[in-house]
């Protein structure tokens, strides 16, 4: 019985391994295929860089605002719009000013008394000039405005000379006189003068 069932089992075997070997040759083919489609090459991707980037989702504007019209109010019954009353001035008339009269104004003409000085008086006050005072008698224009001052308060005048005695005098509101002058003691330039008398013009 043990040398019967050698070659039997000798035989069972052989197909047992030929039936393996057929096996594993099939799997290892079926291997090698999935593993060579799953491999690419390199730079073989189907997407491009970036393209795992989604784009942003559109900006959906809000609504527009409406504003409402403001409502008109009637006016009420007593509520009354008067337009403010227009009024037309005429133009004043130009006026016109007269020329200011001098105050205490004599008629033109009218005589003024002079200083009045008697011979010994005048001589008295030629001693005194010769001292040295009273140096302004010998300036028959600086006696004018010294007696203008003293007999009608002058004080801001315009002087003139007409005749070697005559002076004329202006005061700054127009007033006007003549004054005529002497010299009652020494003649000369050491000599000095009075006004002998004057008139209004």
């Amino acid at each position: 019985m043990r040398h019967t069932n050698s070659p039997v089992l000798g035989r069972f075997a052989r197909r047992v391994g030929v039936i393996l070997l057929g096996t594993l040759t099939g799997a290892a083919m079926v291997g090698g295929c999935s593993t060579s489609s799953s491999t690419s090459a390199p730079g073989s991707s189907s997407s491009a860089p970036g393209s795992a980037i989604s784009a942003p989702p559109p900006v959906i504007a809000p609504p527009p605002v409406v504003v409402p019209p403001p409502a008109i109010v009637p006016p009420s019954d007593d509520q009354t719009t008067q337009a403010p009353p227009i009024t037309t001035s005429q133009p004043a008339p130009p006026t016109t000013t007269a020329a200011p009269q001098p105050p205490n104004h004599p008629t033109p003409g009218t005589t003024i008394p002079g200083e009045g000085l008697t011979l010994q008086q005048a001589a008295d006050l030629q001693k005194s000039v010769d001292n040295g005072h009273q140096p302004w008698r010998l300036d028959r224009v600086q006696v004018a405005k010294f007696f203008v001052q003293a007999r009608f308060d002058w004080t801001n005048v315009q002087t003139s000379t007409g005749a070697p005695m005559i002076v004329f005098v202006t005061n700054q509101d127009g007033s006007k006189v003549t004054l005529h002058l002497t010299q009652p003691a020494t003649h000369g330039d050491h000599g000095i003068w009075v006004v002998e008398s004057g008139v209004w013009d």
